[in-house]
């Protein structure tokens, strides 16, 4: 095996560091315990989010001045990654954290098509900015959205301009969302599927269960509508773990519970003992969260078989994501007086 470059080592060491100073489990805990929105906001000034805390209380308050602080230092944090990253390793990485511009891209769409007059619910991502995002959230109509985001990323969001006729006539987000994720994730799937080397190999992996991520999404919600078989599998993505066969099965399930079953077969097996809860109660935007969880312990397992490669780095950026994204959840459970237990349970712990 080729041995990695001596920047790629510094930069790995760089990563480990800064892997470093995320909260610990303990931490979190003491936060969501105190229940109290003030000391939290306390807390996060005295610590490595008490720069963007202490501008965000300039604009906002209470919860979404702690969603405006971490979100800000998520972006700044995927900027530094790709800024410090070496030579190939930079475009892997580059590609990579494109998942979260996706994510605000879609926040955005979201933003538009709702009519909101504050942009409260948007995220950002490794450039896609928030001053770039404030300005994009004042887009008059979806067109004018979309038009902008092709001049930012052309490559990601060229595919929403030939849905824009149809979304005018009949205003659906889903086919805007599902085109941005073809463009990525299938895109770059194809892309990266004969690169050779570990690096590559393992991105294209993650990619593969993102689609896999997807899908499940895809199969929860349309067969929980009683969609037929055949209308599902023409929505589902290629480019997964999940062979054609297995989806088709998994189309043609009579329920959500009988999905779970054919989903223990597979390699998600894990998974669907913790999500049966939720889908007995059918509640099903917590799935999306646990299958992220499942992505970051594979990605745990990457990373400590090869502690050199890009593994690394993607396991300490979904960490950092998932780290603010409990802060997010904390705060607005304090700001609407939530019972801890309710937060508690929408919390994930690597």
């Amino acid at each position: 095996m080729r041995e990695p470059e001596p920047f790629t080592i510094r930069f790995i060491a760089r990563v480990r560091a800064m892997r470093s100073m995320l909260f610990s489990r303990a931490r979190i805990e003491d936060i969501l315990d105190q229940r109290d929105l003030a000391v939290t906001i306390e807390l996060l000034l005295n610590s490595i989010y008490g720069v963007e805390m202490a501008q965000a209380l300039a604009q906002f308050q209470g919860a979404d001045a702690v969603e405006d602080a971490v979100t800000r230092n998520l972006s700044t944090t995927f900027q530094k990654l790709v800024y410090r990253a070496p030579g190939r390793f930079r475009e892997l990485t580059a590609i990579f954290l494109l998942r979260w511009d996706l994510a605000a891209v879609k926040s955005l769409l979201r933003h538009v098509h709702s009519g909101a007059r504050e942009p409260a619910a948007l995220f950002t991502g490794a450039t896609m900015t928030t001053a770039l995002q404030q300005e994009l959230a004042k887009s008059a109509s979806m067109g004018e959205l979309v038009g902008a985001l092709t001049l930012w990323n052309p490559e990601l969001c060229s595919p929403m301009t030939q849905l824009l006729r149809s979304y005018q006539q009949h205003p659906d987000l889903a086919p805007l969302e599902e085109a941005l994720d073809r463009s990525y994730f299938v895109g770059n799937v194809d892309r990266l599927h004969s690169e050779k080397g570990e690096n590559a190999a393992q991105l294209v992996k993650l990619l593969h269960m993102e689609v896999d991520r997807i899908n499940l999404r895809i199969l929860v919600l349309m067969l929980d509508a009683r969609t037929p078989p055949d209308v599902i599998l023409a929505r589902l993505m290629p480019g997964g773990t999940l062979s054609r066969r297995a989806l088709s099965r998994m189309a043609g399930a009579q329920g959500v519970v009988e999905l779970m079953e054919l989903l223990g077969r597979t390699m998600y097996r894990d998974l669907v003992e913790v999500m049966f809860p939720f889908v007995q109660r059918r509640l099903f935007s917590p799935i999306e969260r646990y299958f992220e969880l499942t992505l970051m312990r594979e990605l745990r397992r990457m990373a400590r078989r090869s502690p050199l490669s890009i593994a690394i780095l993607m396991d300490y950026a979904w960490l950092k994501y998932n780290e603010v994204t409990n802060l997010r959840l904390i705060a607005r459970g304090e700001a609407r007086h939530l019972p801890r237990g309710r937060v508690r349970e929408e919390l994930l712990f690597v």
